[in-house]
């Protein structure tokens, strides 16, 4: 159905009603008509498309004659298959130059993308190449603060050695020392029991005798 038979129905009438029109009944018509008006516009966009590629069909069709005539301009209708050849031989030029461009298009299109394929790769290696130099950095520098940090570890190990020798020795003079003091004063006390120890040309005195030498008293 077309617009002028849509047009040619004229208007609906609806059952008025003591509050107006029937609302199912408007409601039906008016689906109806979206669906009529759905149909004409698919069918509508349909037509267009055909047309158009009737056109495109119509307008190579002019160019292929347009050239065929150019060919054979100035030849005569005996000459005829010549005409047909070179028309032939001119399709196959142009495909060859179609071909040809098309070819010559993908060949750059190839360039391009292995050239920003190979930029990409040396963007890349660059990146990598910074990062082996800066892990390089860090790590030298890790091992400069290695090195001074055991150094400082070993010289401060050297230094409680030290330290603790120190402290070793004068805990050993002092012990030296207390041992030669108590040495000594353990050897005082025998040289005194030496001294007041009774001669041997004396005779011990014993009791009830009397001592040699004194006068007994009557």
């Amino acid at each position: 159905m077309d617009f002028d038979e849509l047009l040619d129905e004229g208007p609906s009438a609806f059952r008025t009603r003591w509050m107006g029109y029937d609302r199912n009944q408007v409601d039906e018509e008016y689906a109806r008509l979206e669906q009529l008006l759905e149909s004409v516009t698919a069918d509508r966009d349909a037509a267009i498309a055909t047309a158009n590629d009737l056109a495109a069909h119509l307008e190579q069709a002019r160019s292929e004659l347009a050239e065929y005539r150019m060919i054979h301009a100035g030849y005569s209708k005996d000459n005829a298959v010549s005409g047909c050849i070179r028309y032939l031989m001119h399709l196959a030029k142009r495909k060859a130059e179609d071909i040809e461009a098309e070819a010559r298009a993908r060949a750059e299109e190839a360039t391009s993308r292995a050239e920003e394929a190979t930029v990409r790769a040396e963007e890349a290696a660059a990146r990598q190449a910074r990062l082996l130099d800066e892990a390089e950095q860090e790590t030298q520098r890790r091992l400069a603060e290695a090195s001074r940090r055991a150094q400082e570890i070993v010289g401060e190990a050297l230094e409680r050695s030290r330290v603790l020798l120190a402290e070793l020795a004068e805990r050993q003079q002092l012990l030296d020392q207390w041992y030669s003091e108590v040495a000594t004063t353990r050897d005082l006390p025998a040289q005194r029991r030496a001294e007041i120890a009774p001669a041997a040309d004396e005779e011990p005195v014993s009791d009830g005798e009397p001592v040699s030498g004194a006068k007994s008293v009557a």
